[in-house]
């Protein structure tokens, strides 16, 4: 057997065992953007109360502060910031990079939506990190003018990311490399 044959079928093999092997965390106190800086992602899932208190995010969403009555069903999304497709769900960018945000009271999500995000941070020196939160929905799900959508428009790429019309004028920046994203550094 050829030695490129044989890396073939060694990086097969390791591809259908990989995601059994691992499942990405769920990230509510992280981000590929600066601490503090705020970023659009689009909602996928929206968790029960149940959900939440099950989840390892419980305990830093607490830790920071929030009370216990305030998680309710909806309280918590996971989110994607990157779009659409790859080899298979588990690999592709939207899975793997998927996000938690903790949305405060008074906000109503649903699924689709892009809102906007303060990015948290883990814990650090002693204290009990930021987690991170919905600041506003910037574009409901199924609105007749679309305000926002993912970048660049093309279907058959697999690392879009979330842009609204109005992200340069509000003075937003783009990052490019391996983590892209339009984000707005915080004050």
């Amino acid at each position: 057997m050829s030695t490129p044959f044989r890396i073939i079928i060694l990086v097969i093999t390791l591809l259908t065992f990989l995601p059994a092997c691992s499942t990405p965390p769920l990230r509510i106190q992280s981000d590929v953007v600066p601490v503090g800086s705020l970023r659009v992602a689009q909602v996928a899932g929206i968790a029960s109360r149940e959900d939440i208190l099950k989840a390892d995010i419980y305990k830093s969403i607490i830790a920071v502060g929030i009370p216990d009555a305030d998680l309710v069903d909806g309280s918590v999304v996971i989110t994607r910031i990157y779009c659409c497709g790859g080899m298979t769900q588990e690999l592709s960018s939207e899975y793997l990079n998927r996000t938690m945000l903790y949305v405060p009271k008074g906000l109503k999500v649903s699924l689709g939506d892009f809102v906007e995000v303060k990015v948290g941070r883990p814990p650090e020196h002693g204290d009990n990190g930021r987690i991170n939160t919905v600041t506003r929905v910037v574009a409901k799900y199924g609105e007749k003018q679309e305000s926002c959508w993912w970048d660049p428009r093309n279907d058959k790429l697999w690392l879009r990311v979330p842009y609204c019309e109005w992200m340069p004028k509000e003075g937003w920046i783009k990052q490019d490399g391996i983590n892209p994203a339009w984000f707005k550094p915080g004050s």
